[in-house]
């Protein structure tokens, strides 16, 4: 056993092979791995995702839905769960981006139509029902021409656009739930969606696509989750 982890405490774990984060933590316990939600590794503050393969010799803590390094990872996810449930209630729209800030997440929308505050508890309803299915989130690492294809086939145009502005021997990473919907993005995110336990959509926007007001205007919605 040649590969090996260093746990916070220095205690050290040793593997016939390289592992990731997820099967690190279930090398720990079963109960311990249900609540992993990152990585970081030492001499960094960011957080990896947990399905990501740790270095050999590498001192690593995993972060779990205890910690509030979670935040991100939590967020991200419902960014993720939010851009489901309203491509679910309104089929037609496009999802652009959707990223995690200061205080919270947002998601931006090419919708017809046009949403007003009495949409937010609508959407939260729906985003609920996607949480308590808790499905599982899995990841993907695509080459660049196979996520073109695959976002031309779901129509999303806006994702096409950001995967061929990559250079083109580069990957992209996917993540999946419930059922097949999917998204571009980098990550981290949680293991399934019901580990989102508290969040809350807290206002609208309108927006433009790359923030450039020659192009295409949009709609944002604002949200928030926690630990």
């Amino acid at each position: 056993m040649d590969y090996k982890v260093i746990l916070p405490d220095n205690t050290e774990k040793y593997f016939d092979q390289p592992v990731s984060g997820l099967e690190l933590s279930e090398s720990i316990s079963s109960q311990f791995s249900r609540s992993a939600v990152g990585l970081r590794f030492e001499g960094s503050s960011e957080v990896q995702d947990i399905r990501a393969q740790i270095p050999n010799n590498t001192k690593t803590n995993i972060v779990t839905l205890k910690d509030e390094a979670s935040r991100e990872v939590i967020r991200h996810s419902a960014a993720h769960i939010l851009a489901q449930a309203v491509q679910s209630l309104w089929p037609q729209t496009q999802v652009t981006i959707g990223p995690v800030i200061e205080d919270g997440f947002f998601y931006d929308f090419d919708s017809e139509h046009t949403f007003v505050p009495e949409d937010l508890p609508v959407i939260e309803k729906k985003m609920k029902e996607i949480i308590k299915k808790n499905d599982p989130i899995t990841k993907k690492i695509l080459k660049r021409d196979e996520a073109i294809k695959l976002f031309k086939d779901l129509g999303e145009e806006y994702k096409i656009e950001l995967i061929k502005a990559i250079d083109p021997e580069e990957s992209v990473s996917v993540y999946s739930q419930g059922g097949g919907w999917l998204d571009l993005c980098r990550g981290p995110h949680l293991q399934k969606t019901g580990q989102v336990k508290a969040f809350k959509l807290t206002s609208l926007s309108g927006c433009y696509w790359r923030g450039d007001e020659n192009n295409k205007p949009l709609q944002r919605i604002y949200g928030t989750a926690f630990e």
